[in-house]
C-alpha cells in the first residue's frame, strides 16, 4: 500500500501483511490537512488503522511529527454529516457501499480529541442552540458551505454555522408540515361528518359484518383523501339513539374544527417573515417538503388502516360475545359447560404430559451426565496408558543402548586378547 500525490508518486512499505498485496488493489482519496491524498494498493483485508499508519509515515517523511497512530481516526463525511469509522473495519467495503455517491463522500484523517475539548464542543453547541434565533442572519447555505470547506480546512465556527442553517431549514419544514396536517385533519373530519349524517355511525361495521355493500355511497367517497382514510366505527346501540348522538357529535366536531382549523393568512404571514429572515433557496426546500408531505400522508394512511383493523377486531370480538349470549339464552348453558369441561380435561391432559416430559428430561439429563463421566474416565485411562507406553519405550531404548555398549566392549576385549596372544607368540 502506498500514496499517490498530484505531483509525485512514492511507495511506503508497511507491515508484512500489507507488502504481500503488491501492486494490486484500488485507490481511495483521503483528505489530510485540507489536502487530498490518493492511497493505492488497498485490498479487501486493508483496515482503517493500516491507512492511518501509511498516512502518518508519509507525514513524517515530509518533516511533520504527527504522533502515534492510536491518536488518529478515519472519518467519512456526506452532505454535512460526519461520523468516525472503527479502526479495524475494512475501508474498501465501506467505500464500495457508497456506489455512485462516492463523489459526495469525503474521507479524512482526524485527530482524536480529549475529554476537555469534547466538553467544550458540547458547550458551544448548547450555547449556539439557545441563541439560534439571534444568529439566523449569519447562517450559510449548505452548498455554499461545502464549496468553502473544499477551499479551507473545517473549523468549529463553520460547523456551528452549518448546524444553525440546518436548524432553520428544519424549523420551517416543521411549520409547513403542521399546516398541512391541520388541513388534512380538517378535510377528514368534514368527510367523516358527511358520511355519518347520511349513513349513520355504524355504516363501516355493517359493510364488513353484514355484507351491505350499499351502506357507503360511492358519490361521497371523493370528499376525503381516499376510501380508507377515515375510521367510521363507533359505539353500538339502537339506530334512533345513535342518530341523535351522531347529530350532537357532528355539531361538536364542527365547532371544534372551526375553532382549531388553521388560518392560512396567519400561516402565510409567518412564512413571509421567515422568508425575509432566511437565506435558504426555496427550490430545495420545496422538494424536501414534497417528499416529507408524501411520507406524512403514507404514515397517516398506515396509522388509520391500523386503527380500522383494531376497531374491526374489537367489533368482531363484541359480535362473538353477543353470539355466545344469544346461544346461552336460546339453548342454555349446557353446551357451553360441556365445552368448558372438555377444555378443562384437555388442559389437565396437557399438564400431565408436561410433567411426564419434565421427568423424562431429567432422566435423560442424568444419563447424559453419567455417560459424560464415563467418557472422562476413559479419556483419563487412555492418557495413563499413553504415558505408560512412552515410559516403556524409553526403558526399551535405554536397554538397547546398554546392550550395544556391552557388545562394543566385548568386541574391544576380544581384539585386545588377540593382540596379546599375537605378541606372546
Amino acid at each position: 500500500m502506498w500514496l499517490n500525490d498530484t505531483s509525485r508518486s512514492s511507495r511506503f512499505p508497511d507491515d508484512s501483511d500489507l507488502d504481500s498485496s503488491g501492486s494490486s488493489g484500488e485507490e481511495i482519496p483521503v483528505w489530510v490537512r485540507g489536502e487530498q491524498r490518493w492511497v493505492s494498493g488497498i485490498t479487501d483485508e486493508t483496515t482503517c488503522f493500516d491507512v492511518i499508519q501509511v498516512l502518518l509515515k508519509d507525514e513524517e517523511k515530509r518533516g511533520r511529527h504527527m504522533g502515534l497512530p492510536e491518536n488518529y481516526q478515519i472519518t467519512e463525511r456526506w452532505r454535512g454529516v460526519e461520523q468516525s469509522l472503527e479502526p479495524y473495519s475494512k475501508i474498501l467495503d465501506i467505500w464500495n457501499t457508497w456506489g455512485s455517491a462516492q463523489t459526495e463522500v469525503k474521507i479524512s484523517l482526524r485527530r482524536l480529541r480529549s475529554d476537555r475539548s469534547s466538553n467544550r464542543r458540547t458547550k458551544c453547541r448548547s450555547d449556539a442552540s439557545t441563541h439560534s434565533d439571534r444568529s439566523v442572519w449569519k447562517t450559510i447555505h449548505p452548498k455554499r458551505f461545502q464549496a468553502l470547506q473544499e477551499k479551507e480546512p473545517s473549523s468549529t465556527e463553520e460547523l456551528l454555522k452549518l448546524v444553525l442553517a440546518q436548524g432553520e431549514v428544519i424549523r420551517r419544514q416543521l411549520k409547513k408540515l403542521r399546516h398541512s396536517e391541520h388541513q388534512i385533519g380538517y378535510l377528514e373530519d368534514k368527510a367523516h361528518r358527511a358520511r355519518v349524517r347520511k349513513h349513520g355511525s355504524n355504516y363501516l361495521l355493517e359493510t364488513y359484518l353484514k355484507g351491505l355493500s350499499e351502506a357507503v355511497d360511492p358519490e361521497t367517497d371523493h370528499i376525503g383523501l381516499d376510501k380508507n382514510s377515515d375510521s367510521g366505527v363507533m359505539t353500538e346501540g339502537d339506530s334512533e339513539q345513535s342518530h341523535n348522538t351522531n347529530l350532537k357529535e357532528c355539531r361538536n366536531i364542527e365547532t371544534t374544527s372551526e375553532r382549531f382549523s388553521p388560518s392560512s393568512e396567519d400561516f402565510n404571514r409567518n412564512l413571509k417573515d421567515d422568508d425575509t429572515s432566511s437565506t435558504i433557496s426555496e427550490s430545495a426546500i420545496k422538494e424536501q417538503l414534497e417528499l416529507l408531505e408524501k411520507i406524512v400522508k403514507i404514515n397517516k394512511n398506515l396509522l388509520k388502516e391500523e386503527e380500522q383493523i383494531n376497531k374491526l377486531d374489537s367489533n368482531l370480538k363484541k359480535y362473538d360475545r353477543n353470539k355466545l349470549k344469544e346461544l346461552q339464552k336460546t339453548k342454555g348453558g349446557d353446551e357451553v359447560n360441556k365445552e368448558l369441561g372438555k377444555l378443562r380435561t384437555e388442559m389437565a391432559k396437557s399438564a400431565c404430559e408436561m410433567q411426564h416430559n419434565e421427568i423424562v428430561l431429567e432422566e435423560t439429563l442424568e444419563l447424559l451426565e453419567k455417560r459424560r463421566k464415563h467418557l472422562e474416565n476413559l479419556h483419563q485411562e487412555l492418557s495413563n496408558e499413553d504415558y505408560e507406553y512412552e515410559m516403556l519405550q524409553a526403558l526399551l531404548y535405554s536397554n538397547m543402548q546398554q546392550r550395544s555398549k556391552q557388545q562394543e566392549m566385548s568386541h574391544s576385549n576380544f581384539y585386545r586378547t588377540k593382540e596379546l596372544l599375537d605378541t606372546l607368540v
